[in-house]
């Protein structure tokens, strides 16, 4: 009995080892794959919050949006740049670093709730030669529909609340760089690595 349960512990761990690696090569050429285990999340507050995300989490997100490394299927499946008349060109923060270009999906933010393998926006930046590389997904929930739904906590996606990062649009939102290695951390907003034109 010990014995069937260490193959099966061990076929396990097998079958997420290929996952992972599948992922990880369908990146384009240039993206970096990321360590995940032991890499710092922040609470947005000013301090930094250590955990141990685990790899399958992210994982799971990988599986789900590795087709939007195409532009073409992200526009095939409803994202479109900006929203409804903003953040439409290239999101950047001086002396920080940038987040690029945000391609939301309208029916997605429509939804107050949070699906973690089904980010309202997928977020792009440009590679040397000027296309479009997937660095980043997003998870985005207007304020206003999150409080009208009766929450008073903010959303929260693998552990990280969502923070309400500009004023003027009350939208909560998280990044997770899963695609592009972002050195400030997984789960931060401006990507030190990342330049808009």
């Amino acid at each position: 009995m010990i014995r069937k349960g260490l193959l099966l512990l061990a076929s396990t761990g097998i079958a997420w080892t290929l996952v992972l690696a599948c992922n990880t090569t369908t990146a384009p050429t240039g993206v970096t794959a990321l360590t995940v285990a032991g890499a710092a999340a922040h609470d947005h507050s000013g301090g930094a919050v250590h955990e141990q995300i685990p790899q399958a989490m992210l994982a799971a997100v990988r599986v789900a949006t590795a087709k939007y490394h195409d532009i073409a299927a992200a526009l095939a499946d409803g994202y479109q740049l900006g929203f409804r008349g903003v953040v439409t060109g290239c999101v950047d923060k001086p002396g920080v670093g940038a987040m690029g270009y945000h391609y939301f999906n309208w029916g997605k933010m429509d939804d107050p709730s949070i699906n973690e393998t089904d980010p309202e926006v997928l977020v792009y930046h440009t590679a040397e030669d000027g296309s479009l590389v997937l660095g980043a997904v997003e998870w985005v929930v207007p304020k206003s529909s999150w409080d009208a739904a009766g929450n008073t906590a903010p959303p929260v996606v693998f552990g990280q609340s969502l923070h309400i990062l500009n004023p003027a649009l009350n939208w909560y939102v998280e990044h997770a760089w899963i695609w592009t290695e972002n050195p400030s951390g997984i789960f931060m907003d401006w990507n030190p690595k990342v330049a808009c034109p």
